[in-house]
This record gives C-alpha cells, sequence and structure tokens, in this order.
C-alpha cells in the first residue's frame, strides 16, 4: 500500500509511522503537505465519551498555552475516515530525543542533569499555573528530553500529555474530579490520591517524586494502582540524607504531604538555577 492510500487528516496531515503508544492514544509521525515539514498527531483510539473528554481538555489546556518548555499544539480535529468510528485526534510539534523514563531505565543522570531537567520543568510549570492550569500527571513518561542535533545545546526537558489538565478555580474543575481519581498512581499528590481538587502545589508534589527517582533510580512508591496512591497519605518519600547541595531540603519541601507547606514553581525556578551552578562548579573538567 502506497504512503498516499492513508488519508490526510484535515486534507494535509498525512501520517507515516508509529512513534508512540499509550492507554488513549497513539502517536504518529506524519507529514504536513502544506508546509513541508514533519509533525506528530496523537490520535485517541475511539470517539467515545471518555476518549472526547480528554480530548476536549487537551486540546483546551494547550490552546491557551505557548512556552518552550511544552511541546506546541498545532491543529486539531476529528478523523471521519470510518464513519462508524470517528477519532479525535491532535496535531503536535514532532521532537527529537526520548522522554525522561525511556532515559532513566537506560542511564543515569549526573546531578547537573537533574538539575537541569528541575529547572526547565519549574519554569514550564510557572508559566502553566501562572495561566491558570493545573498538569495533574507530572510523570516521567510526560517529560521529553529534546535534544537539538549540535553539541552546542543541551538536551531540554518539555512537558507533554495535558490530557487531564483542569483549572485552578473550582469553577473550572471537571465534574469527575471528587468522585475518581485523575493521575497515574505513582506520582499521584496525596491530595489528588485522597479525591480532593488538585492545584499547583499538586504538580509540585509530583514533580518531587520525579525528581526522587532520577537521583534513587526507584519509583518512590511502587505497587497496584489503589496501594500506591494511598500510601502516601500516611508515609511521606524516604528522601536520602546525602544528596548533593540542597537537594535533600529541596526535595522534602516539594513533597510535603500539607500542600501549603510546599514552595511554589515560582520559589523552585531560581533554586534549580543555582543547583545547576553548584553542580557545574562541582564537575571534574576534561582535559
Amino acid at each position: 500500500m502506497s504512503e498516499h492510500a492513508v488519508p490526510a487528516l484535515l486534507g494535509r496531515y498525512r501520517p507515516q509511522t508509529l512513534i508512540g503508544r499509550g492507554g488513549e492514544a497513539s502517536i504518529f509521525k506524519a507529514t504536513d503537505e502544506i508546509l513541508d515539514r514533519e509533525v506528530a498527531i496523537k490520535l485517541y483510539r475511539s470517539g467515545g465519551e471518555d476518549e472526547m473528554a480528554q480530548y476536549r481538555t487537551e486540546q483546551t489546556a494547550l490552546a491557551r498555552l505557548s512556552h518552550h518548555g511544552i511541546v506546541s499544539l498545532i491543529d486539531a480535529g476529528i478523523d471521519y475516515s470510518a464513519p462508524n468510528d470517528p477519532r479525535p485526534f491532535l496535531v503536535m510539534e514532532l521532537v527529537s530525543g526520548s522522554d525522561l523514563a525511556t532515559t532513566l531505565g537506560q542511564r543515569a543522570l549526573t546531578t547537573e542533569e537533574i538539575a537541569e531537567v528541575a529547572y526547565d520543568l519549574a519554569e514550564a510549570l510557572e508559566y502553566v499555573h501562572a495561566n491558570g492550569v493545573v498538569h495533574r500527571d507530572i510523570k516521567p513518561s510526560n517529560v521529553m528530553l529534546v535534544t537539538y542535533g549540535t553539541t552546542t545545546f543541551r538536551a531540554r526537558a518539555r512537558l507533554t500529555d495535558f490530557g487531564i489538565a483542569g483549572g485552578i478555580l473550582a469553577s473550572d474543575q471537571t465534574e469527575a474530579e471528587g468522585k475518581t481519581t485523575t493521575g497515574t498512581a505513582a506520582y499521584l499528590s496525596p491530595e489528588q490520591a485522597s479525591l480532593r481538587t488538585a492545584t499547583p502545589a499538586s504538580d509540585v508534589y509530583s514533580l518531587g517524586l520525579v525528581l526522587l527517582e532520577c537521583f534513587t533510580h526507584e519509583v518512590t512508591f511502587p505497587g497496584e494502582a489503589v496501594e500506591a496512591a494511598l500510601a502516601r497519605l500516611t508515609v511521606d518519600p524516604p528522601v536520602p540524607d546525602d544528596l548533593p547541595g540542597e537537594w535533600t531540603t529541596l526535595l522534602r519541601a516539594m513533597t510535603a504531604r500539607d500542600p501549603s507547606a510546599r514552595p511554589t514553581t515560582a520559589q523552585l525556578t531560581p533554586a534549580f538555577r543555582e543547583a545547576i551552578m553548584a553542580a557545574a562548579s562541582t564537575t571534574p573538567t576534561t582535559p
């Protein structure tokens, strides 16, 4: 079958190869035939009620966000090529690199690299929160480490998957919140695990767990979904006492059970910038 046998979505975006697969959607590398560039298409598995809700949530969140720390939305639509199975899709910026989960499975990150990831994500979340959005699903697989094909620029961490993002204000929350747990069990904040409203502090907690995993190479709250989600209601994450620099203090503050005790992303961004400089100053130079 020739590539042109695959229908071009919206008359211009032609899917080429499958590059990723998740619980609710598949990601395809595609060609924008009008602008002659490569893009990524997130095609939901069906157009059912739940999938359409996620699609609309992610489309709405990304449409109001534009930041170098977020994978950008280009276009959106619904595929009617199979009339009895319409499926929504998002056309996204295609980035080069791997997600943080894959990278952690391949090698350990240096302290400087962890600080760089922390800074990039805190800066992106500071912007996201300032625009009234809570991501609610910060986890390694939703962090892309984007490379630019040069030796001059380091890989940059960028946030993806705003499929369950929500508004900060209670009036902006989805009807499902308060009835079901949203997010990935291993990285939920205590308030999400107990079905309370997620806030910017919830993203800070989840980011703290991601960064802790970067240091320890272990998921802090493993196990079955319910077990993993409920564990943090009574147990604080075991942050090692001997992490370099201020990392022990920072991660304990970020993973405090009381949301009001956690630092904001506006406070974390400069702290992580300092952590980058501190790590760089202790890194041996190659002769």
